[in-house]
């Protein structure tokens, strides 16, 4: 009966023609309404009454909680289904990591250009991408690269190694970056490192002037 109800709040979600619409009425109404019975399943699986099983309730409300911006309960979420070994949601091709890894790196991407923080949910991410999941390596680079450019990022997310003046900062986010290329040939990072380079030069020249 549960799923039959699932099925109908799907279709009714199809109904709103307006993606604002529909995050509200995921938030109002669907993750209000199930998340009594994921809280329960959870709870279960967690006093092992029951063993873990495939629960699309479970997985649909991970998926919604992304979708209305609640990334903390998200990412706790999202985690456990993949330590459950829970199936994805119906009609999403991607499994847990690479659908996690992408929504938050998106979510990120914006986050940094408008110069706000991005933790603590890339940091939650990156530890998984970087030590646990196997993912494939542009997705594990543009991780890498991220975190390294986020170093060089001013309060208004602007990218500038020359705003940077300590050394070992620089050092790091370079480290970064060339693991990423180390990754992925691709993920251009070649002109940022090249400006880097000529960043520590810099410093290290001036540092080094006798005092007049």
């Amino acid at each position: 009966m549960q799923l039959s109800e699932l099925d109908g709040d799907l279709k009714q979600l199809k109904a709103f023609a307006r993606r604002q619409d529909k995050i509200a009425h995921k938030r109002d109404v669907l993750l209000p309404k199930w998340q009594p019975i994921v809280d329960k399943y959870l709870a279960d699986v967690g006093s092992k009454e029951i063993e873990p099983s495939d629960h699309p309730i479970f997985a649909r409300s991970i998926i919604w909680l992304f979708d209305v911006g609640d990334f903390g309960r998200a990412i706790e979420l999202g985690f456990k289904a993949i330590e459950l070994g829970q199936a994805m949601a119906a009609g999403i091709r991607r499994q847990w990591p690479s659908f996690i890894a992408d929504t938050v790196f998106e979510w990120c991407e914006i986050q940094a250009e408008q110069g706000h923080s991005v933790e603590p949910y890339f940091s939650q991410v990156f530890s998984q991408v970087a030590q646990h999941w196997q993912l494939a390596e542009p997705i594990t680079a543009k991780f890498y690269k991220f975190k390294g450019l986020n170093l060089l990022r001013s309060t208004n997310g602007e990218v500038k190694a020359t705003q940077v003046g300590d050394i070992s900062t620089l050092q790091q986010a370079d480290a970064l970056l060339e693991k990423a290329a180390s990754l992925h040939k691709g993920v251009g990072v070649k002109t940022v490192r090249n400006k880097i380079e000529m960043r520590i030069r810099a410093l290290e020249a001036y540092g080094s002037q006798e005092p007049s």
